[in-house]
């Protein structure tokens, strides 16, 4: 039964023969080179660069193309084969073993990555010379010399050591350059240089191959060491991927030396196959020692490109940032300072720059100074404190100070300004609506709470004093909430009037409210009478009269016990018949 929702099916891969085309072709032509060159039409040739192609292919495509990779592999090597030995029936064998042996270095080398960089580091470069330097050629030696003495009567040590030597100077060599090219890493890495280092990526490139065909050419001095030393600048100054190319050309040179018997390897006077095993260790030592230094320096060059950017961003940050930032060292002098100065205080990076931290201190504030000496003296911590700018001071800024170190010794110390003001405007709007009462805008019970707690005895007289609305649960159940709330808002207008500045007053919660005064008892019990009067004079109420009463104690040491008496003398108040201030014990 079709089902009655979309499936969606991924698309499949598109096969790219391009890739496996491009790599037969240079199998055949290297096959066909090598074996013109390096055998006799029935031994195994002494350098074999083909099959590297084809590893090369593998190690840049997926793994779905491998087959036809192989396929046309073993076409080319028959066609090789065909076109430059003696027919028989085992040169049908010859392209199975070389493409099993591609085939074994190329499932593990993608083993350990979908996109492996065969030389990118020491591991990965250690782990290539092993599978692809050693126990793939040495395993297809071992079956392609068996063939050989079959097909051939070829000694089978003798095979076993050309097939070896060959197949794995080869892979060595070769493969990392076309890996290189297939996966477009040469490509990418020429449009990234610049034209001036092209010029001398080519010109470096031309001097190693100058030096290395000199080497290669002669025999009357063993100069092997000469092209590493070329090598050596080539990596310093180009790069991993030019020493691979480097490679390539050396060996090159000395593939042209062995088949022509001549330069500093034929002074060996050893037979060809020991030959090409010298050669292949020489050639795994130069890469050995050119590699690590290409990675150093290309590791170093990434750092310094990455810090040149890190740079480039930190300066475009500080430039358009509304904070500032200022280094002094470690005599308090400023060493740089960027950022929105002009705006925060009103000096300029000029003006601030190579300025002493005291001087600073008087034009800006003298908590910079102060900072900078709490920094320096625990420079584990960060030291932060708000100023207003000597030049601006309706401004509040936030200065950050911490000392810097340099192995763990004090070097200097950073200070980060940022502009606070609307953001202390907005905290102090905050506490202030914590503290205050919504209705009659007069402090709530937890503003009451805190004044009384900051009050200092200072021997001055005091008293606190508690007032409510005599009948307000009946003015609230005849009048409606919306007269109540107008009541208790005209309380705490007149009480605010009459008592003036220097008391405090607030809404302990329903119709109470209490004020401590700055006074005596006796002038306490007279404004709280003032109230009192004043209230009896609303109107807010239609056709009735509001009135409170009262209670005043004296403050004394215990403030708590005060507010205790104050409502004590409020309930006596309320008791003896209302609209009266009661401000002692009867």
């Amino acid at each position: 039964m079709p089902s009655d929702k979309a499936t969606l099916v991924a698309p499949p891969e598109r096969l790219t023969i391009a890739p496996a085309l491009a790599g037969a072709f240079l199998y055949f032509a290297f096959a066909t080179i090598t074996i013109l060159l390096t055998s006799d039409g029935r031994s195994h040739a002494t350098v074999w660069l083909a099959d590297a192609a084809v590893l090369a292919v593998l190690l840049s495509r997926p793994k779905s193309e491998w087959p036809l990779s192989l396929l046309f592999g073993w076409a080319a090597n028959l066609a090789a084969n065909a076109l430059t030995r003696d027919w028989a029936p085992g040169i049908l064998l010859y392209g199975g073993i070389n493409m099993g042996q591609v085939l074994l270095a190329g499932w593990i080398m993608r083993r350990r990555s979908e996109n492996i960089d065969i030389l990118a580091d020491t591991p990965t470069a250690l782990s290539f010379l092993y599978w692809a330097g050693i126990i793939a050629p040495a395993a297809g030696a071992i079956i392609g010399s068996a063939v050989s003495v079959v097909n051939y009567g070829e000694s089978f040590l003798p095979s076993f050591a050309r097939w070896y030597a060959g197949n794995a100077l080869g892979f060595v060599i070769l493969t990392p350059f076309l890996k290189s090219w297939f996966d477009g890493s040469y490509v990418k890495a020429i449009k990234a240089r610049l034209p001036r280092q092209r010029l001398e990526d080519g010109a470096l490139l031309l001097f190693h191959g100058a030096v290395s065909a000199v080497t290669f050419s002669q025999s009357g001095l063993p100069l092997l060491f000469a092209p590493l030393c070329s090598l050596l600048i080539l990596a310093i100054r180009s790069g991993r991927l030019a020493t691979q190319a480097g490679v390539v050309l050396v060996g090159i040179f000395g593939a042209l030396s062995a088949v022509y018997h001549v330069g500093p390897i034929a002074l060996i006077h050893r037979e060809p196959v020991f030959e090409a095993i010298f050669f292949q260790s020489y050639l795994a030592a130069m890469l050995a020692t050119a590699l690590p230094v290409a990675a150093l320096v290309a590791s170093r060059s990434e750092a310094l490109a990455d810090a040149a950017r890190r740079e480039e961003l930190l300066a475009m940050i500080l430039e358009n940032s509304p904070d500032a930032i200022l280094s002094f060292d470690a005599r308090g002098r400023c060493q740089w300072v960027d950022g929105a100065t002009d705006s925060l205080f009103g000096l300029s990076t000029d003006m601030c720059r190579d300025a002493p931290i005291d001087e600073l201190s008087v034009l800006v504030s003298p908590m910079l100074a102060n900072l900078s000496d709490a920094a320096l003296a625990t420079p584990s911590a960060a030291h932060l404190a708000d100023f207003h700018p000597a030049r601006l001071p309706t401004r509040t800024l936030e200065a950050a100070v911490k000392a810097v170190l340099s192995n763990d010794q004090v070097v200097g110390t950073v200070a980060m300004i940022r502009d606070v003001t609307r953001q202390r405007a907005r905290e102090g709007e905050i506490a202030r609506l914590a503290v205050t009462d919504p209705l009659t805008r007069v402090a709530n019970r937890a503003g009451f709470d805190e004044a009384l707690a900051r009050r200092r005895m200072t021997g001055a007289p005091a008293c606190i004093a508690i007032i409510d609305v005599d009948d307000f649960k009946s003015i609230n159940d005849r009048w409606g909430h919306q007269v109540g709330d107008r009541v208790l808002k005209d309380v705490a207008a007149v009480a605010l009037c009459v008592a003036g500045d220097g008391h405090f007053i607030a809404r302990l919660g329903g119709d109470e409210f209490v004020l401590l005064l700055e006074c005596d008892i006796a002038a306490g019990w007279q404004i709280i009478e003032c109230v009192r009067e004043e209230v009896s004079t609303l109107s807010a109420v239609p056709g009735a009269k509001v009135t409170i009463s009262g209670g005043v104690a004296e403050l004394g040491d215990d403030p708590v016990a005060a507010v205790g008496v104050a409502d004590s003398r409020l309930y006596l108040a309320k008791k003896t018949g209302r609209n009266r201030t009661v401000a002692k014990a009867h």
